[in-house]
């Protein structure tokens, strides 16, 4: 048990390194990521030194908490209790970036990522979810036009009142529709947020391509 544990904390040192790196590139480079293992004592626990009995399950002894300090001067707290929406969803992304090719989750859903970044931002966390789409599905609900030219499919979700009840419908759009949606995203529909739009995808699409042929 002790030497898992103590390939664990290896791991998680490596881990919080390579965490620290992706949050970088997403505009939270004052973050700092701890892995946080130890062990809990249990007067019925496993046995791992004398007089020194720890509780275990079938992970084994270690208790593992992932903490994050997004602002400086903020102490290490978890996650969940001291990360907005848009920082989890960021901070998902870097860790799913670390761990794309151990991670057998089929599909991955991100939803308030673009909070609080910019157009030039979008388009980073845009590339780094095209990435994962290698090992997974993934899923994104944004408002940010950079970010969605990286989707291989758009989908349009509006709401709609019929008979008295609203309604929800979600429909593919094509590549003329997918312009139009990108320019409205961008701002009034117009003769130059249409233009700004289908740039967005044929760079998008010149960066996969790029990609795939290298």
């Amino acid at each position: 048990g002790s030497v898992l544990s103590e390939a664990r904390i290896d791991a998680g040192i490596r881990l919080a390194q390579e965490e620290m790196t992706e949050l970088e590139d997403l505009h939270m480079e004052s973050a700092q990521f701890k892995v946080d293992i130890g062990w809990q004592d249990d007067d019925d626990g496993a046995f791992v030194a004398e007089n020194l009995r720890v509780a275990f399950d079938r992970t084994g002894l270690d208790r593992i908490e992932f903490l994050v300090a997004p602002n400086p001067g903020e102490g290490l707290k978890p996650i969940v209790k001291i990360a907005s929406g848009g920082e989890t969803s960021r901070l998902m992304l870097a860790l799913k970036g670390v761990l794309a090719k151990a991670d057998k989750t089929p599909t991955l859903i991100f939803d308030e990522i673009d909070q609080g970044i910019g157009g030039r931002m979008g388009a980073i966390v845009g590339r780094k979810l095209w990435r994962l789409t290698d090992t997974h599905q993934v899923l994104c609900i944004t408002h940010l036009p950079q970010l969605a030219g990286y989707g291989s499919a758009h989908f349009r979700v509006a709401k709609y009142v019929e008979e008295e009840r609203t309604r929800t419908r979600v429909r593919q759009l094509d590549v003329s529709e997918r312009v139009d949606e990108l320019s409205q995203m961008l701002g009034t529909a117009g003769a130059a947020t249409r233009q700004s739009a289908g740039e967005i995808l044929e760079k998008v699409a010149e960066e996969k391509d790029a990609a795939v042929n290298t």
